[in-house]
């Protein structure tokens, strides 16, 4: 499994589907999952949210996003 990142701001990602593609807003406090990509190396990488694999800028989830881990 991929990390996991909690967002502290509201952000964008974006679905690509059938050659076209859309912003889709990502509200605060919402979990994503890094699925594709290296965080500190790529300017996108792949993030898995609300089951779908969006892309988004690395930029934004290095400066919005939190490590998030779950309680056991």
């Amino acid at each position: 499994m991929g990390r996991i990142f909690r967002l502290k701001t509201r952000s964008r990602a974006i679905l690509s589907e059938n050659d076209q593609r859309s912003a889709v807003p990502i509200p605060a406090s919402a979990l994503v999952v890094v699925v594709g990509g290296d965080i500190d190396e790529d300017a996108f990488i792949k993030i898995r949210y609300e089951g779908k694999l969006l892309l988004m800028l690395a930029e934004d989830l290095r400066s919005d996003g939190e490590s998030w881990r779950q309680s056991a």
